[in-house]
């Protein structure tokens, strides 16, 4: 089964000029699984999709970047031309009520996402899609994720500082999209958080990933930089992630 990966967000941190933060959508011929919903994400969704199309949504963690947009998810699905809509969302336990405390929740904040806790170590069946569950290198509970079909893999670092845990998240991967942020020569950062492209390159040979896409560049720096300190720790293909890219796997 084909899979097809479309880039709605690619920023690290905080939006940049035509860069939107971390979201991805992941489709087969019959499922739509949206994967974060940072700031500005659900404008370059609505480009192409209805937010009906989409069947599922996973949060990887909560950290502004990659979550804000789902409150315009929520009244987009609340005041659909088609009437109320709901879809089910899977994030780090308690995500619910942390990020109802920003609406005035009469209840329709539940209605229109329905949460269900995800952790690290857990496996989820989406449609026809397969989510092993990791522990990222973050300072808050974030998952990466393994997502496989009955034919390809992509992996998903979210955001994370190196760890091994990357390595068997991304183990032979046809993808993956990877947390780099940084450049070498800013050196030194902070650790626990994100990975520089020569980081992220290093991760990819590791796991012996078939292609690398490295995403949540800073907008501070330049993406092509960014790659080509990934290509040098890395011997397949790299690509740079923009806003509505998309690669069918």
């Amino acid at each position: 089964m084909s899979l097809r990966l479309t880039v709605l967000g690619c920023a690290g941190t905080h939006p940049g000029p035509a860069r939107m933060c971390s979201s991805y959508l992941l489709e087969t011929p019959d499922y739509r699984l949206l994967v974060d919903c940072g700031n500005g994400s659900l404008s370059n969704l609505q480009q192409r999709w209805d937010v009906a199309d989409i069947d599922a949504v996973l949060i990887s963690h909560l950290h502004p970047d990659h979550f804000s947009d789902l409150y315009g998810l929520y009244y987009t699905l609340r005041f659909h031309p088609d009437g109320p809509l709901s879809v089910p969302v899977y994030a780090p336990g308690g995500a619910q009520r942390h990020l109802a405390q920003v609406v005035n929740d009469d209840g329709e904040f539940a209605n229109r996402l329905h949460f269900h806790a995800a952790s690290a170590g857990s496996r989820l069946q989406l449609g026809p899609l397969t989510l092993d569950l990791f522990r990222a290198n973050h300072p808050v509970e974030t998952l990466a994720l393994r997502v496989a079909t009955d034919r390809v893999v992509v992996a998903y670092s979210a955001d994370s500082a190196a760890t091994p845990a990357l390595t068997e998240a991304a183990r032979d991967a046809d993808l993956f999209l990877c947390d780099a942020t940084w450049l070498e020569r800013h050196r030194p950062l902070p650790s626990g958080i994100h990975m520089t492209g020569a980081e992220a390159g290093r991760q990819a040979a590791d796991a012996g990933a078939a292609r690398l896409l490295v995403t949540h560049v800073i907008p501070s720096n330049d993406p092509a930089e960014v790659a080509a300190e990934a290509a040098a720790n890395y011997d397949g293909e790299v690509l740079v992630a923009n806003d509505m890219f998309s690669i069918e796997l």
